[in-house]
């Protein structure tokens, strides 16, 4: 994976940006922002034909599925983990 083009404030300025809106009880913003982030790594990793990191992106969106699952119950887990490794259908 190519290292991030962004830098350390930045990174604070979404994290102040992401911790808001899980604190306002608004997990949407966060859980599509993830699964596009995701979904552009997957679809990477499919085009260079690299099976390993796409399994590991799979991994990584369950992990986050787990994690908004267990804090919002009514969260919709397998549509998460299909937008982040299959995209919008």
């Amino acid at each position: 994976m190519n290292p991030s083009q962004v830098g350390p404030d930045t990174r604070s300025v979404v994290g102040r940006y992401m911790n808001h809106a899980l604190v306002e009880g608004d997990p949407e913003p966060v859980d599509r922002f993830v699964a596009r982030v995701l979904c552009q790594a997957h679809q990477s990793a499919e085009a260079r034909n690299a099976p390993s990191e796409a399994r590991a992106i799979l991994g990584v969106a369950h992990l986050f599925a787990d994690e908004l699952t267990a804090s919002h119950p009514g969260f919709d887990r397998l549509g998460f983990v299909i937008a982040a490794t299959e995209g919008p259908s």
